[in-house]
């Protein structure tokens, strides 16, 4: 059993996302494996990068699509990705320090982040752009 599972609940309607989502945890779940069969530096850095590198490439694909479709709470949606980012930023600088034990606490993050933003945050946006995609399709609508 991986640390971290994917569950269709976890999933927000956009496959691109939902792929996204995926990989992230997948990265999670290679960080916590590092963390546990005491690699070490040389595995912890590499990964630490590839997640860094995947949430903000990530993160600009959902804001690109939070924006596409005028999501209303965009800007607070936002501030969480960079308060992500900059934990984040700060495990790197950590690292950067000589801190290998960090790598634990990366994958406990990184796993409670996502499942909270992804199950509350997410799906709140996904609902929002769903109910105005239907009103604004519902007859007698200015579509």
């Amino acid at each position: 059993m991986s640390f971290f599972e994917w569950k269709e609940r976890m999933g927000i309607g956009d496959s691109a996302l939902d792929r996204d989502h995926q990989t992230l945890m997948q990265y999670v779940n290679e960080m916590h494996e590092a963390a546990l069969s005491g690699r070490g530096k040389e595995a912890v850095g590499p990964i630490l990068d590839k997640l860094a590198t995947y949430t903000r490439e990530h993160f600009a694909r959902e804001e690109e699509f939070l924006k596409a479709h005028r999501y209303a709470d965009f800007q607070q949606h936002k501030r969480q990705h960079d308060d992500c980012l900059k934990a984040v930023a700060d495990f790197q600088a950590r690292y950067a320090t000589g801190s290998i034990a960090l790598a634990i606490d990366v994958a406990h993050f990184m796993r409670h982040w996502l499942q909270s933003h992804t199950l509350k945050s997410d799906k709140r946006a996904a609902d929002a752009i769903a109910a105005s995609r239907h009103s604004s399709s519902a007859p007698g609508s200015a579509a």
